[in-house]
């Protein structure tokens, strides 16, 4: 007994000293559960939004727009839509999907990068398709492959796409089309 006495002591000490209440240490604790519990959240929104744009491109590609209703808002505004598309809300996104699925097949989108920050998703893609149906009378379908990179931002409100701007190698898209001349004069120099 006389052995276990010390080390008894000791971890008598041990548990009082750090049985105290320390309120500046509750606060900080409690401070950093608030951290962590708001960047947990934030992290799950900013994949909700990213998954919502992989939803978006998966609807693209097959042509379909049925169920978009639970990601992009009524009130969503394309910065640059497809010409020709006069349609505004969320029908102009249908629309833009229908024409684009009449002119381009075989589509294939490959993403290169994507991120979220704030209310945004940046996505940075490669798409390949074979232009199969007419962009408008003046440009009849070619039967041509297209292999571009783009960039798409997509704005959030509440977990839904809002606002869209969008960027693609349209110059070099009409030259695998035939459309336009491409740079093989200034590859013969």
């Amino acid at each position: 007994m006389k052995k276990t006495l010390p080390y008894l002591l000791l971890l008598a000490t041990l548990v009082w000293s750090c049985g105290g209440h320390d309120p500046e240490h509750d606060k900080m604790m409690a401070e950093h559960k608030a951290m962590l519990s708001a960047d947990s959240a934030k992290h799950a929104e900013m994949d909700q939004m990213k998954q919502a744009t992989q939803r978006f491109y998966d609807m693209w590609l097959a042509g379909k727009s049925d169920g978009i209703e639970e990601f992009v808002a009524e009130n969503f505004v394309s910065h640059n839509p497809i010409p020709g598309i006069t349609s505004t809300g969320i029908q102009q996104m249908k629309d833009m999907i229908a024409l684009s699925s009449q002119t381009f097949t075989d589509n294939k989108v490959e993403d290169m990068s994507m991120t979220a920050d704030g209310d945004r998703v940046v996505a940075h893609y490669k798409w390949k398709a074979v232009n199969t149906g007419s962009m408008d009378p003046s440009m009849p379908a070619t039967n041509k492959p297209i292999d571009v990179h783009g960039v798409d931002i997509m704005r959030f409100e509440n977990g839904k796409v809002v606002e869209h701007w969008g960027y693609m190698e349209e110059m070099k898209m009409m030259q695998q089309l035939g459309m336009m001349p491409g740079d093989e004069a200034g590859s013969k120099k």
